[in-house]
């Protein structure tokens, strides 16, 4: 692999890392000289064609602008629901000033009914036969996010594991809600709780974790909490490297020797280690040429 483009790749890595110090952050202006924004892209991340662009919508229609107006009557949004356009019932589907009973008739639209999960005005039941039924991504959904203690509590105690992984990602929880979800049978939920980074993840308990399922080395490797013995385990394993590369708690010497490491993204998630000693960042900047 050429060198040139590992320099490359530490220069990446430098630009986003927050302790660049002030006069390297200046000289690294100086070198790159549009190296990092000309070319084809280091690591071949595919460029958009604007003629792909050419069939997209320019204007929306009179319906989908409807469809997200929050001041409209039921009887209307019920008028809109037969609309054949998908875009149209999209929007319905997010707006929060649709009545209880047509998001419930809504929701029969396979079509859409993912969608629902966004509104913040779902109800919860609603909302839970949703996440049961329907892969959703791992993101705290607006009626998760506004939940009190009570429905938290309500909702940590579902059958569904997907409902409980959902409020693994809400940023209050109850201390009790904390603690079930971090003994929760089912390894999915746990798996949520650590990829938001809840501070209540201890050390140890990433340590067990990882001894248990090392599938969840890479959400792991992200968490503030894990410790150095936790993040070199994390090195062993592919889908956890650059992250734990790029993880503060591990040994400067570590970050330093991975700055070499085959994998070009793994030696970028070096370079942009905070903990990386600054005399090696002045060492990569002096190999400018």
């Amino acid at each position: 692999m050429p060198d040139e483009d590992r320099y490359l790749a530490h220069l990446c890595g430098l630009a986003d890392n927050p302790n660049l110090p002030e006069h390297l952050l200046d000289k690294l202006v100086a070198v790159t000289s549009g190296e990092l924004d000309t070319g084809p892209d280091l690591f071949g991340a595919p460029t958009l064609d604007m003629s792909d662009l050419a069939d997209a919508p320019v204007v929306e229609s009179a319906g989908e602008a409807m469809a997200r107006r929050t001041d409209l009557t039921a009887a209307t949004y019920e008028q809109l629901m037969g609309d054949n356009r998908i875009w149209v019932r999209l929007y319905l589907a997010r707006n929060p000033a649709l009545p209880e009973s047509l998001l419930w008739t809504l929701a029969k639209d396979r079509a859409v009914r993912p969608e629902l999960a966004w509104n913040p005005a779902v109800p919860l039941k609603l909302l839970c036969e949703i996440a049961a039924s329907v892969k959703l991504p791992q993101v705290l959904l607006p009626r998760i996010a506004e939940a009190n203690k009570t429905e938290l509590r309500f909702l940590a105690s579902s059958r569904a594991w997907q409902v409980r992984a959902l409020i693994a990602l809400h940023t209050a929880l109850p201390r009790d809600v904390i603690e079930r979800l971090l003994n929760d049978p089912e390894l999915r939920v746990v798996h949520a709780l650590v990829a938001a980074k809840n501070p209540h993840c201890s050390s140890a308990f990433l340590h067990d974790l990882l001894e248990r399922a090392e599938a969840t080395a890479p959400q792991i490797a992200q968490h503030p909490n894990a410790e150095a013995s936790t993040l070199m385990r994390c090195l062993r394993m592919p889908a956890a490297r650059r992250h734990a590369a790029r993880h503060p708690n591990l040994p400067a010497e570590m970050i330093t020797e991975l700055l070499d490491d085959p994998d070009l993204l793994v030696a970028e998630a070096a370079a942009a280690n905070p903990a990386l000693p600054t005399k090696i960042m002045e060492a990569v900047l002096a190999e400018a040429h």
